[in-house]
């Protein structure tokens, strides 16, 4: 700790301080809002149990796992794309120096050192880290979803309370699922934002108060979530 506030000035730790405040806050937020049913995710949360609610009835289900397919490949497309994000920034890190000079060679970005800018580096680094885990975890809970979903019994007299048993499961897990998948897409926007702090602390500052705006916005004041709202009657 020491060592940090020693590199940094107390503009860039205040900076940090309010990104990470920011995320956590925002986290916790949604986190809360989403259990009484009042973001985008929440409803969509309904929208799953009666996707498998309708899955029970159908003697097809392809529909439903070409569903989890696409859901899946959301993931594994965002999680492979994490990856190649942390090796260009760990390639960075073996350039730091040359970067270092180019940066300070602009006279409207803020003046950093080889330490400052490896710190900035790791930091992007375990954000994308977190987002492929976040990300991964999601495919895995989906295939599952994909498992239990297999298992539902076909319409038939006598096995209507296992499939309900099973179909509850099933969206339990594709909402879990969803949950990572939201939080991995979330470490992608707050890495974009932490972008900005290469180029000043107050431009990290500006970016994650937008991030968290745009967020915001699309979780809770979007149109999208308005007409969940209104077929919900809620």
């Amino acid at each position: 700790m020491t060592e940090f506030v020693r590199i940094f000035s107390a503009v860039d730790i205040a900076a940090f301080a309010v990104f990470v405040f920011s995320w956590v806050g925002y986290e916790a937020y949604s986190a809360r809002a989403t259990r009484h049913g009042q973001s985008l995710p929440a409803r969509m949360q309904v929208w799953r149990e009666r996707w498998m609610e309708a899955a029970v009835g159908r003697d097809n289900r392809i529909l439903d796992v070409q569903i989890l397919q696409s859901l899946t490949g959301n993931s594994a497309f965002l999680a492979s794309t994490a990856i190649f994000v942390i090796g260009g920034l760990a390639a960075a890190l073996g350039t730091a120096a040359d970067v270092v000079g180019v940066l300070n060679g602009f006279d409207y970005f803020a003046i950093t050192s080889q330490n400052r800018f490896g710190f900035k580096v790791t930091l992007m680094i375990l954000i994308f880290m977190h987002a492929f885990f976040r990300l991964a975890w999601s495919m895995r809970l989906h295939n599952n979803a994909g498992v239990v979903l297999g298992s539902i019994p076909q319409p038939g007299p006598g096995d209507e309370a296992v499939a309900k048993a099973r179909a509850g499961v099933a969206a339990r897990l594709v909402t879990l699922a969803a949950r990572h998948y939201n939080g991995g897409m979330h470490s992608y926007y707050f890495g974009l934002a932490a972008c900005a702090w290469f180029l000043h602390p107050l431009a990290l500052i500006v970016t994650t108060a937008w991030v968290v705006g745009t967020l915001y916005r699309r979780e809770f004041r979007s149109r999208a979530h308005a007409a969940l709202v209104l077929v919900d009657g809620g």
